[in-house]
């Protein structure tokens, strides 16, 4: 049978195809013209030529490739058949019929059916007229076999030439290409032993009864099983590679586009189509599609329905489904690494640039500016006093806050600045080609912003920030830029809060040698190289000493440091929970010789550090001092200035450790913030007033009212009140006749001293005291 075109129509070929359609009705014509009604009796082959030529050309076996492909039918089989036993005229009449039953029986295209038409008769008559001149007047003779084999090969070869040449017009290609090719040779194999196998139903309806036709269906049907079976294992096996290949090629490709122009040339191979869309609506009539999901969209891979026997429709249409979905997995798996690649590189909670593309584009940053004679400047930014968010409110409002305040980053800066998060409540913007006005003028928004303050769980928290700003140099690299920012927060930092510190090289330096301590300070405390002094508590009437604040000492390389930078470093290093164990274990130790001497009259008070409080093992520590002080009364100061978060944690643990006989003070009390509101919720016992407010006591009437007024709050709450700072008499005479301040603490009084020093002091103390010491 005629070839099967693989894309619609040129002008050329479908001029070519008509040609041949009229070549072969003409045919039909002449030989209509010629048969005798007497020819066209009711015998078997008359009867059974239509049908059996409709149902063998069912099953013709495909040579193709993707410019087009050409049918190979065998019902030329039937053809012989009927000119070996029927009339000349008669036989190619009814194999004419056939042909055109055949054809308007399909549901290929038009133009399609009118060229298989005209080749069909066109290659049953050359094949006649080969039969009629080699055959001659005799039948049952090897001459004729050899007639009926030439007939064969003439039909094929002109149906096959013809078909190769539309297929070639067609496609613009040589006719070569399309007579040579894959399945060519296995076709003209399979092509004459076919014909003979009619020319042999001849023989046997000639010489021997009709029924015995039927022994021949057997081998028949056989054959065309097996046919349609090759064809239909060579077409799944190249689907099969086709596929494969696909699926293979589908993981390596980079990106979506390529992935759809894959899609195309491989749904192009599968069907061996041209014409093949990707589109957003489905198939119409006479087309398949499958549904291609590319994560953000839908799409429809759609070809033109063909029928063939090389395939079905619904086969055609689950081949392509199937290289969808290889398509889909192309798509998900670029999702996939797009994801990955997002959240390697930006922070998943805010959704920000993380350090890493910062780096990369401050490296890039820094070389255009070489480049242009621009500059390149980075502003560290870090929350002040954030931890306590967390603490307080709970993580998932502390990320509510940081998602929060990161929104409020990107729109104070420019379009083309970059603004990171670092980790933590750490933040950064990348200015590029910026100058110094640029830069504080975003600082200044950026400020302002913090000012609104964020809602969290219906309450008004303020917000404020410190931030360190870089410049880049001709020597820097992306990672000594940040450095250097980052050193400058911390300047700033040490400045107070809201502060905004330029990078200079002093503040490197300064840096350097406050981690050089940081590690050093590690080592001491993990070694109890810590000493301990104390500063009696004297009672303001009396003066006489009822207790001890326990205070660290530190010497590095054999000089003392200043206890506010130490400690400072412990905190920001996260030492200070280690060095107020070890504090305690120290006054646990010395308390001894103060019980033996004064008994439990004199107690010690030890500084903590708000996140001791927050240390699970810190009541355990507590409860092991109280123990080992055997009765000696022990007071946990801690300081205002830190600020007191009422969370639930630090609540619990206050409780627990004042239900173990443990008294509180609130040191520094007169120079934080939300003092009186507090002071109701904690279980404190003493208010330790700062030295701020008694230090001109005697020189100033509203310095005077100020701590009166502190001292009656802390009377009227039922709490004790330590009056710090005193070093002069005439501050000592103002606080004994104008307030009602239980104790005072100061230089005029004692110093710190090591234990020595102290229970030397409690000595002379009691003995001035007339009190003998305990035995």
């Amino acid at each position: 049978m005629p070839r099967v075109p693989a894309h619609l129509r040129t002008s050329a070929g479908w001029l070519f195809d008509m040609a041949v359609c009229c070549v072969g009705l003409t045919l039909f014509a002449v030989t209509l013209a010629g048969v005798h009604p007497d020819g066209l009796s009711f015998s078997l082959p008359v009867l059974l030529g239509v049908p059996l030529i409709v149902v063998v050309a069912r099953f013709p076996m495909v040579v193709d490739n993707r410019d087009g492909g050409i049918e190979v039918g065998f019902d030329s089989s039937i053809l012989m058949f009927l000119l070996c036993t029927l009339d000349p005229e008669v036989a190619l009449f009814i194999w004419s019929l056939g042909v055109l039953v055949t054809q308007l029986t399909t549901s290929k295209r038009w133009t399609s059916k009118a060229f298989n038409i005209g080749v069909g008769i066109t290659a049953g008559a050359v094949a006649e007229g080969v039969l009629l001149l080699v055959r001659g007047d005799g039948t049952g003779t090897p001459r004729e076999l050899v007639a009926v084999m030439l007939a064969a090969v003439a039909y094929f070869a002109t149906d096959y030439v013809t078909s190769a040449v539309s297929v070639a017009i067609d496609s613009g290609t040589g006719v070569r290409r399309h007579l040579w090719q894959r399945g060519t040779l296995l076709a003209v194999a399979c092509f004459v032993p076919f014909d003979t196998l009619g020319y042999l139903a001849a023989v046997v309806y000639r010489s021997e009864p009709a029924w015995t036709l039927i022994l021949l269906a057997v081998p028949l049907v056989t054959l065309l099983i097996a046919t349609r079976a090759v064809t239909r294992g060579r077409e799944n096996a190249r689907r099969l590679t086709v596929l494969f290949a696909a699926a293979v090629r589908a993981q390596t490709l980079p990106d979506r586009e390529a992935v759809l122009e894959a899609l195309i040339d491989d749904s192009r191979e599968l069907l061996h189509l041209k014409r093949v869309a990707l589109r957003s609506t489905p198939p119409g009539r006479l087309e398949i599609g499958a549904e291609v999901n590319d994560g953000d969209a839908t799409h429809w891979l759609v070809a033109r329905a063909m029928e063939r026997a090389r395939s079905t429709i619904a086969a055609d249409e689950e081949a392509l489904k199937a290289l969808a979905a290889v398509a889909s997995d192309a798509f998900a798996r670029l999702a996939l690494t797009e994801e990955t690649v997002h959240l390697a590189r930006h922070d998943p909670l805010t959704d920000l640039p993380n350090r890493g593309i910062l780096l990369d584009r401050l490296t890039h940053a820094q070389t255009l500016a070489r480049r242009h004679g621009s500059r390149v400047a980075l502003l560290f930014i870090d929350l002040d006093g954030f931890k306590p968010v967390n603490d307080r409110y709970g993580h998932a409002a502390g990320d509510a806050v940081l998602v929060g305040l990161a929104s409020r980053l990107q729109s104070c800066v420019r379009e083309a600045d970059t603004v990171a998060r670092l980790g933590g409540d750490e933040f950064a913007v990348l200015f590029e080609d910026a100058d110094a006005v640029v830069v504080e003028l975003v600082w200044e928004r950026i400020l302002s912003a913090l000012e609104q303050g964020v809602a969290v769980t219906g309450q008004l928290l303020r917000l404020s920030a410190s931030a360190g700003i870089a410049w880049g140099g001709a020597d820097d690299n992306a990672e000594s830029l940040l450095r250097k920012a980052d050193l400058a927060m911390y300047e700033a930092k040490a400045r107070g809060k809201g502060a905004v510190v330029v990078y200079e090289d002093s503040i490197g330096r300064s840096r350097l040698d406050r981690l050089i301590m940081a590690d050093d300070l590690r080592r001491a405390v993990a070694n109890r190289e810590i000493e301990v002094a104390y500063q009696p508590i004297v009672a303001t009437g009396t003066g006489r000493i009822v207790g001890a604040e326990a205070l660290a000492r530190w010497r590095h390389n054999g000089s003392p440091v200043s206890p506010e930078l130490f400690i400072g470093i412990a905190e920001d290093s996260g030492l200070i929970v280690e060095l107020g164990e070890v504090i305690l274990a120290k006054v646990a130790a010395d308390a001894a010789a103060l019980r033996a001497l004064a008994g439990s009259s004199v107690g010690i008070a030890v500084n903590i550090s708000a996140r001791q409080l927050r240390s699970p093992g810190f009541v355990d520590s507590v409860a092991a001092t109280v123990k080992a002080m055997g009765g000696s009364e022990l007071t946990l100061e801690i300081t205002e200035r830190q600020g007191i978060d009422l969370d639930t944690v630090v609540l619990e643990r206050m409780r627990e450790i004042s239900s173990l006989g443990v008294r509180f003070a609130i040191d520094d009390f007169g120079v934080g913030f939300s003092s009186i509101s507090y002071l109701a919720d904690l279980p404190v016992h003493v208010i330790k007033v700062d030295a701020s407010l008694s230090q001109f006591i005697d020189a100033d009437e509203r310095s005077k009212a100020l701590l009166r007024s502190v001292t009656l709050i802390g009377q009227s709450l039922g709490l004790e009140v330590v009056v710090e700072g005193i070093e002069r008499q005439t501050q000592l005479d103002v606080l004994r006749e104008h307030t009602d301040a239980q104790y005072v603490q100061g230089y005029l009084l004692y110093r710190p001293m090591p234990l020595p020093g102290l229970l030397a002091a409690v000595r002379d103390d009691r003995a001035a005291a007339g009190l003998a010491p305990v035995s």
